[in-house]
């Protein structure tokens, strides 16, 4: 929706642009008028000797064609600034819809990593549920032999219940993230989560060493900054034009007719007679209300606040650009640290296993081993979808594609 609210704004800046320049173009206009009832003017003239006025009549004709013509010549050149105006709104709307086009993309990459992200936690939280409760029907066994205390079960069962919580939750998160996929590409979805296919594929993983080079990028390519800087531009031609209201108008203009005055039959086209008329025009508006001076400090504000949404932006640009720039190092450092973290966990979970057959270990280290493994991959797949955000973010605060996702 956004990517076509953009594209109507871009066709609307087209026929703005078109409407602009029609202020150079000749207006043509063609009339005609039929007279059902009349009166005539009456002229009084009196001749020499005569006592009283004679009274003539004024003839209009009954029926007249006309054409009429103008072309302006000078207007202060108002309408160049109006046309170069819309030329730059047309610009801005382009760049606007390219970057809308952008951030969709963008938008559309992080929520689908997302939803993966999802259905890989998903699968954690219900793999740690087996877990937990084939190890609590071990615990009860163990009970039975004299191997465990009522302690270890009620333990065993508080994390039990836990991880069922857990796997509800993240049953939620990736039905959640399934519709706002679907939302995003703009797909008409229930709410059944069956009517949403699963997103196939894996996060990417960025390592340190990938993300050390950043440093140096910046907001330069945003599409957005520059379709607000080339509005300005067009503003500042608008408020030019707009002030250029006390200049004298010129046009040439032309006017021919078609018309009967001698009877009133609209067809008797052999009694028509013609006119024509040509020359220059001049239009001096000296007072109007202020109606011009209002219009042009209303672009003068508009002026003033789109230049100080600009600079905003810029500034705000720039601290978002070095936030994720440092967010993208630090979750791909999180992310390296975490899949060690996962490795070391299953390892421990390994000796956990080995040192209970041997006595050497109780069930409940093998419990802890088990509950740090879980927190482990839990924690990689986070760190490596905060890493995914990191980047997609850095790549809205700068403009630019940074790594190619697919």
């Amino acid at each position: 929706s956004q990517v076509k609210a953009a594209e109507a704004q871009a066709d609307h800046a087209k026929w703005k642009r078109v409407e602009a320049f029609s202020g150079q173009m000749p207006v043509i206009a063609l009339g005609s008028s039929f007279l059902t009832q009349k009166k005539y003017l009456v002229t009084d003239v009196t001749f020499p000797g005569a006592q009283a006025p004679t009274s003539f009549p004024q003839i209009i004709p009954t029926t007249m064609w006309s054409a009429n013509a103008q072309l302006p010549l000078f207007d202060g050149f108002a309408s160049t600034a109006r046309l170069m105006a819309a030329n730059r709104f047309l610009e801005s709307a382009e760049q606007n819809l390219e970057w809308q086009r952008f951030q969709v993309q963008r938008e559309v990459i992080l929520q689908f990593f997302k939803a993966i992200a999802a259905e890989e936690l998903k699968k954690v939280a219900a793999q740690n549920q087996r877990t937990l409760e084939d190890h609590l029907k071990e615990v009860k066994l163990s009970k039975n032999v004299g191997l465990a205390t009522h302690y270890d079960i009620l333990r065993v069962e508080v994390q039990a219940s836990e991880a069922r919580s857990e796997v509800l939750n993240a049953e939620d998160n990736v039905h959640m993230a399934r519709m706002k996929l679907s939302e995003i590409i703009g797909r008409d979805v229930d709410s059944n989560p069956g009517s949403m296919p699963a997103p196939a594929g894996t996060i990417p993983v960025l390592s340190p060493s990938q993300v050390k080079d950043l440093t140096g990028v910046r907001g330069s390519a945003r599409k957005d900054l520059q379709s607000l800087e080339t509005r300005v531009e067009g503003l500042e031609r608008t408020t030019s034009a707009a002030r250029r209201h006390f200049f004298p108008k010129i046009s040439l203009f032309g006017q021919y007719q078609y018309y009967n005055n001698l009877n009133d039959d609209p067809t008797d086209y052999q009694v028509f007679r013609r006119a024509w008329s040509a020359g220059l025009s001049l239009n001096w508006v000296l007072f109007d209300g202020f109606a011009s001076t209002a219009r042009s400090r209303e672009a003068a504000s508009e002026l003033a606040e789109a230049s100080a949404m600009l600079n905003s932006r810029k500034a705000k640009a720039k601290t978002d650009g070095e936030f994720w720039r440092r967010k993208v190092a630090y979750f791909a450092t999180l992310h390296e640290a975490r899949t060690s973290d996962v490795t070391k966990a299953e390892e421990s979970v390994r000796l956990a296993k080995v040192g209970q057959k041997e006595g050497t270990r109780t069930s409940t280290d093998l419990l802890d081993a088990e509950s740090e493994l879980f927190r482990a991959r839990a924690g990689a797949i986070n760190a490596l979808t905060g890493c995914v955000e990191s980047v997609v973010n850095l790549e809205l605060a700068t403009g630019k594609e940074l790594f190619p996702f697919f």
